[in-house]
């Protein structure tokens, strides 16, 4: 059955921008790793309801009346293996990525990441199995998202050594990239190394100009989730004293210091430090629909962790705000 735990590992990784944080919920066959998973129809889900494969003939008739989806064929996958058919798996693999429409990329690169995966798990070596997978892939695909998805592939396997010889190449090779610098820096952090600035440095010299401001903010960010949120505060401060009216930047940064998982600051008591950058906020001469999104920003948080008497005072200086906009 397709809603029993097995131990067939076709991981699947990177496949949207979606994060999946349930992925038995929505892959039920396989041990599939928590990543970035393709969005699944709620025809394709249906009709998985409805109809549950249960032999291989039965997923013959699913695959040609959906020929285009990489989720069936990814089940058809995972079905042989949940039989010890790795072989079959394999086969089924090249079928689909012959089969799959050509203008359907994002389904074929699907297969193609669930074929490296496969391979990582029941390759023979395995490393010299996903080499070979790899450098087809790139050959119908683009290279950065194939790098992107190996990548992911090493590090939710714990293959470090690896994923740190590919993160090597990768700067080098998209150093224009700011998703693959990001990646790098999101590494760096995560294995606690002390060495994130000159990998900063190094971006911000390879990075095109118009990219620098999304580098520093979503390098802050990540420093907030897994690195140092003091370095994290002082790369959002550099970044606004030179754009004080990008609302963007302030929103992202008071989200640092007010979401639930990034409460470091109320935790030490140390309330009124996000309280004057509430104030530095709305003190801005800003048209009134940025101004009205700040003090709504700013209310909700009052209302979160302040008293009656701080909701009150933030909902009279907007308030005032509005008076001198009509006055």
């Amino acid at each position: 059955m397709l809603s029993r735990k097995i131990d067939a590992k076709i991981l699947l990784s990177n496949l949207s921008d979606g994060y999946v944080q349930n992925p038995e919920k929505v892959f039920p066959v396989g041990k599939l790793i928590i990543g970035r998973e393709k969005e699944i129809s709620a025809a394709e889900e249906r009709l998985l309801e409805n109809d549950i494969p249960r032999t291989a003939d039965e997923f013959e008739k699913l695959v040609r009346s959906s020929p285009n989806s990489s989720f069936v064929w990814i089940k058809y996958m995972d079905f042989l293996l949940s039989v010890a058919d790795v072989d079959g798996a394999r086969s089924i693999a090249e079928r689909a990525l012959k089969t799959i429409n050509i203008r359907e990329e994002n389904e074929k690169l699907n297969v193609w990441v669930a074929f490296l995966n496969l391979e990582n798990e029941y390759g023979n070596p395995p490393e010299e199995a996903v080499m070979k997978v790899f450098q087809r892939a790139l050959q119908y695909n683009d290279p950065k998202k194939v790098h992107l998805s190996l990548l992911g592939m090493y590090e939710r396997t714990e293959q470090h050594k690896l994923a740190d010889e590919l993160l090597d190449k990768m700067v080098k090779k998209f150093k224009h990239s700011c998703k693959v610098w990001l990646r790098r820096v999101q590494r760096i952090l995560k294995q606690q190394q002390d060495v994130v600035q000159p990998v900063v440095n190094r971006a911000l010299l390879s990075l095109p100009r118009h990219k620098h401001i999304k580098f520093i903010s979503q390098t802050a960010i990540l420093e907030f989730k897994c690195g140092v949120p003091d370095r994290g505060r002082s790369m959002f401060e550099g970044i606004l004293r030179e754009y004080p009216k990008r609302t963007d930047l302030w929103s992202i940064y008071l989200d640092q210091l007010t979401l639930e998982s990034n409460l470091q600051e109320i935790r030490l008591g140390d309330v009124d430090v996000i309280r004057a950058l509430f104030e530095r906020a709305i003190s801005l001469s800003l048209p009134p629909k940025k101004m009205k999104f700040l003090f709504k920003k700013y209310l909700e948080y009052e209302k979160t962790i302040g008293d009656e008497e701080r909701i009150e005072s933030v909902k009279k200086k907007a308030m005032e705000y509005v008076e001198s906009t009509l006055a």
